[in-house]
């Protein structure tokens, strides 16, 4: 069953950035975050499928680019149906069938647990590097994790390219891809039981 929260991070369930995390963990690497690229992304993600809870975004992000990126994907006929008809920003608990370990998802859009789309801002200019950053960045570990949260079938990433000419770059994951990225998480939930490992997020404290 989907929740709602405003505490997503906090949630002591595992989450794909979780896994991210313990991923840098096992290798002994940082786990630095980008902050700019993080609150443009955040803010864009919002203006697109939050409209209506206007946070106010840090002084870095350039709004004018993120209204105008916003415009680009709404102007597009399949994204106006997905965003028509999908849930927004759902929140999934489930509890992993190997593992047994609890486990959770936030889905940017997902259309009655058959289809599942995730919104990606990019640096990349060109379809073929957006493809290769979605293997760069682990996404079909993503594209796996969020499919067998609700047992959907399909999962499209739709790449938004922050640099002119400011495309769109849809990307349908396929069965290797997706076999690929469910070899990873499984891989790394695994050793997650060997290490009862707690990330970072969950000890922060909770919002009012």
């Amino acid at each position: 069953m989907p929740i709602i929260t405003t505490n997503y991070r906090q949630i002591p369930a595992i989450s794909n950035s979780d896994l991210t995390e313990f991923k840098n963990h096992l290798f002994g690497r940082s786990n630095f975050k980008p902050q700019k690229a993080f609150d443009f992304g955040t803010a864009l993600h919002e203006m697109i499928l939050e409209p209506k809870k206007r946070t106010q975004a840090p002084a870095h992000v350039d709004i004018d680019l993120v209204q105008h990126l916003s415009q680009q994907v709404r102007a597009d006929k399949f994204c106006q149906w997905i965003l028509q008809f999908a849930s927004k920003e759902q929140v999934h608990l489930f509890t992993d069938s190997k593992t047994e370990l609890p486990c959770k998802t936030k889905l940017d859009l997902n259309f009655q647990n058959r289809l599942i789309v995730d919104l990606k801002t990019t640096s990349q200019t060109s379809y073929e590097r957006f493809m290769k950053s979605c293997l760069d960045y682990d996404y079909d570990r993503q594209a796996a994790f969020y499919l067998d949260s609700v047992k959907a079938k399909r999962f499209i990433f739709i790449g938004i390219a922050k640099k002119a000419p400011h495309g769109l770059y849809f990307f349908e994951a396929d069965h290797d891809f997706i076999a690929a990225g469910r070899k990873k998480y499984q891989a790394l939930l695994r050793k997650w039981r060997e290490y009862d490992y707690v990330p970072i997020s969950w000890g922060l404290p909770m919002a009012a």
